[in-house]
């Protein structure tokens, strides 16, 4: 039996050695499997950005050895980069080394383990693209570390980044050398001011507060504010106001000048803004104050012109009887004689008092004193009054009076001085007509553009067209003896109302007077 224990030691070793083989075929098998999984793991990677604009590659961390390349990467350098050193056909080391930004050294921890991504962004001198890079250690099939470099073209966007900071350069400059101030604000304080603006209003502290705005007018103050408590709580959607304000936001030290200014809330970087922009207009407003300056002075001198015309024939008069009466005195047969003089000089003196009435009201016409009242009445009154006047000129007035009018708050009064004065004038100026012409008076009421309009239609002569803009300036007038002071107390009349007077051609072929009256809100006549 002493053979059997050789024999059975012999089966155990063969069995340990068939074994033995068998696992490391077995872990030949395992890991040829495992390598084809992660190889076809890598391919699918690699296949997504065959449809991307950009590539990856991996290369060896300790030799630089390019072991796979995809992507566009592949068709800038070619397939047959595969074994050759990333350096020498990247162009990025001068191909004798490493490139000097290469991030093998920072991907790997001191203990050996994958490190943090490294993202960076460059330019390509071979193709002269950029590129958004995205580098990391991996384990390769076999085991080892090796680097991941994914490569996306970011040119397009790297132009369009370049595009909008030109266009922002651009828009600064045009906004730098602005002459209208901007000023931008945010939650109450001031994140812009370009240089106009600072020149206006100097340099703002960073809190916007009402209570800050020193540089403005006192007088201009109580509007700026409720523009801006308006414009801030959404009432408006845009605020546009005048008003003054001391240059360099210093009452002491500014000039003070005049601004326009607009207010709107927009949306900057994101955010709800208050675009506040200013334009110097003092110069307009000193324009504007020349211009009165020049019209009242070509007023005044009108008025003067015009009393001293006015005044002149009666005085002239005046001083003819005044000599006549010295010849006179002494001789009795000529009392009645002198008592006509007398008579004459009363009525010379009365003309000037009148003139000097007219221009008294032209200076400074009397307090209105308004009620409600029915727009037909003052009408009605004053052709009454004008009775004798037309039927001494032989015309029989047309009147359309208008049922329902709104209540009109007038001084009935001066509005029965203002027709008045429109009906005579008509009655006037058809004494031009030739005997036998039509003499039609027309008096309208009625609504039109929201106001109450009395409109006075004649068939006279009518009013030149050029003549139109002026018949209603003071001391303008197209009669021999007329005064034109008449029309332009009835506009200033009409006007202290809120109304106004136009004057246009009539259908009779003369002259229309359009009176417009602003209609009392929610009154009705009854």
């Amino acid at each position: 039996m002493s053979w059997i224990y050789p024999a059975l030691l012999g089966a155990a070793v063969a069995a340990l050695v068939t074994t033995f083989f068998c696992l490391k075929r077995e872990r030949r098998r395992l890991r040829r499997r495992t390598e084809a999984a992660l190889y076809r793991q890598l391919e699918e990677f690699f296949a997504i950005f065959q449809a991307v604009e950009g590539g990856a590659y991996v290369a060896d961390m300790e030799s630089h050895e390019i072991l796979a390349i995809t992507g566009r990467n592949q068709e800038l350098f070619g397939s047959n980069l595969v074994g050759s050193k990333c350096y020498e056909r990247a162009g990025l080391g001068g191909g004798r080394g490493p490139c000097l930004f290469c991030s093998n050294r920072i991907l790997v921890n001191p203990d050996g383990t994958p490190a943090r991504p490294v993202v960076r962004e460059f330019r390509n001198p071979a193709d002269n693209h950029w590129y958004l890079c995205i580098d990391r250690a991996i384990h390769w099939p076999d085991g080892r570390l090796v680097r991941l470099e994914i490569a996306i073209n970011i040119t397009a966007r790297k132009q369009a980044e370049e595009n909008l900071r030109r266009s922002e350069h651009n828009f600064r400059e045009l906004v730098e050398n602005s002459l209208v101030g901007i000023l931008l604000v945010q939650d109450g304080e001031i994140v812009y001011q370009n240089p106009e603006q600072r020149r206006l209003l100097g340099n703002m502290p960073n809190s916007l507060l009402l209570k800050d705005f020193t540089a403005i007018h006192p007088e201009d103050l109580a509007k700026v504010r409720e523009s801006y408590r308006k414009i801030n709580s959404g009432v408006v959607a845009q605020a546009d106001l005048e008003f003054r304000l001391y240059s360099g936001g210093r009452r002491r030290e500014g000039e003070l000048v005049w601004v326009y200014c607009r207010a709107r809330p927009i949306d900057f970087q994101g955010r709800k803004t208050m675009l506040i922009s200013m334009v110097d207009i003092s110069q307009a407003k000193e324009l504007e104050r020349l211009v009165r300056v020049q019209d009242k002075m070509s007023s005044l001198g009108r008025v003067a012109a015009g009393m001293a015309h006015e005044i002149r024939n009666p005085l002239s008069g005046i001083n003819i009887y005044l000599g006549t009466l010295q010849r006179m005195y002494d001789r009795p047969e000529m009392r009645a004689r002198v008592e006509e003089i007398f008579q004459r000089l009363m009525a010379a003196s009365a003309k000037i008092e009148a003139v000097i009435q007219r221009v008294i009201d032209f200076a400074k016409p009397g307090q209105l004193q308004v009620r409600a009242l029915d727009p037909n009445q003052p009408v009605a009154a004053a052709l009454e009054l004008a009775t004798v006047i037309l039927e001494r000129h032989g015309i029989v007035p047309e009147l359309e009076a208008a049922a329902e009018l709104p209540l009109c708050r007038i001084d009935r009064q001066q509005i029965e001085q203002v027709l008045l004065n429109l009906l005579t004038n008509s009655a006037e100026a058809m004494e031009q007509l030739p005997p036998g012409a039509r003499r039609l008076l027309r008096v309208r009421t009625l609504m039109a553009e929201g106001m109450v309009e009395i409109r006075v239609d004649d068939s006279g002569p009518g009013i030149p067209a050029g003549v139109r803009e002026r018949i209603l300036d003071p001391f303008y007038t197209t009669k021999g003896d007329g005064t034109g002071i008449g029309l332009n107390i009835s506009h200033r009349i009409i006007s202290d109302h809120g109304g106004r007077l136009e004057v246009a051609k009539s259908d009779l072929g003369g002259a229309r007077f359009r009176v417009m009256l602003p209609p009392e809100s929610g009154m009705r006549k009854t």
